[in-house]
């Protein structure tokens, strides 16, 4: 094979291997350990992440960033990346953010002039605007993982009763409305909750031995799609609510459309579905900001608090209410 080909075939196994000797890749690629150790500091100079260590058993190991072999890409699928791109450009927050956006530069780098001219149409004609929030959320990358590898955490989190320190661990992380939310079973508490990434203070791995949970079956789209977590054995509450037209367009904006909404003649419609008592604060908060576009009839406890928030806020405007 070509120097090319040879340098593309030894970035795959270095990835694979992890620690070798120049020797043990010579005699797999079949050259001579001076041409395999001018390889692998190419490889080095290119920016794979390789580590010499000296003594009797040293030799070549890769720390944790590996580097991709190349991958070859149409005008049109490199188009679909920028495209993919822009519509996160307008959150405040993003995991793996710095990443994101070095990655898109050394791919813009390498395009071809009329497709990046192209590209660069594209962002004057196409936007997926986002509010950008205030609030800083700077675990979403430690929350991310922490999903993927099942590893609890232990966090200071700000509520309205205000800070309490607890172990979660989370199922995955979801944005809404220019949030980031986690929902994730909390040891204190014994089930699941909904968490605002940009109300945690402070965030770290829980103890090594601390027990966690098995969410292999489990997913953030499914946890969104029923509105509660399987592996929690919890009971769903009934909800209902009924929406008037500019209500259904109001939900349908925010949730997509909605197989549980039975439609009437004048467009307005009645909500029926079953969700887990610990997306009940989440729900509550989201049907008193429709106002008079969404009538909550069940579960009791959403009606009973939507109903205290709406005496509060008479109180505040001084508004009496009419016998």
């Amino acid at each position: 094979m070509n120097k090319t080909q040879r340098l593309i075939q030894l970035m795959l196994a270095v990835n694979n291997r992890m620690k070798f000797t120049t020797k043990e890749m010579a005699d797999e690629f079949g050259v001579s350990e001076r041409t395999m150790h001018r390889d692998l500091q190419e490889l080095s100079e290119l920016g794979m992440p390789l580590y010499t260590e000296f003594g009797p058993n040293g030799g070549y190991r890769l720390l944790k960033k590996r580097m991709l072999p190349p991958i070859l890409f149409s005008e049109q699928e490199a188009v679909a990346m920028f495209f993919a791109f822009q519509s996160l450009q307008f959150y405040g927050a993003l995991p793996f953010e710095a990443e994101s956006t070095s990655a898109l530069n050394k791919f813009y780098h390498y395009l071809p002039a009329d497709t990046k001219a192209r590209i660069d149409s594209l962002k004057d004609r196409v936007s997926f605007w986002t509010p950008t929030r205030t609030q800083s959320s700077p675990y979403l990358e430690q929350i991310l993982e922490a999903s993927l590898d099942e590893q609890p955490l232990r966090m200071i989190y700000a509520s309205k009763d205000g800070e309490t320190e607890r172990i979660i661990q989370p199922i995955g992380i979801y944005s809404s409305n220019g949030y980031w939310y986690l929902p994730s079973y909390c040891f204190l508490k014994e089930g699941f909750l909904l968490f605002r990434a940009d109300r945690i203070l402070l965030l770290e791995k829980a103890e090594v031995n601390h027990p966690s949970k098995n969410f292999a079956s489990s997913s953030i789209a499914e946890w969104l799609k029923t509105g509660h977590e399987n592996v929690a054995n919890s009971t769903p509450i009934k909800l209902r609510v009924k929406l008037t037209k500019d209500g259904i367009r109001a939900y349908e904006r925010r949730n997509g459309a909605e197989s549980h909404i039975e439609l009437n003649e004048d467009g307005s419609g009645l909500l029926q579905t079953e969700m887990d008592r610990s997306n009940l604060p989440h729900f509550s908060r989201y049907f008193l900001s429709l106002g008079a576009e969404a009538l909550v009839e069940e579960p009791l406890e959403m009606v009973m608090w939507i109903r205290e928030q709406i005496d509060t806020m008479r109180q505040a405007y001084g508004i009496k209410m009419i016998e």
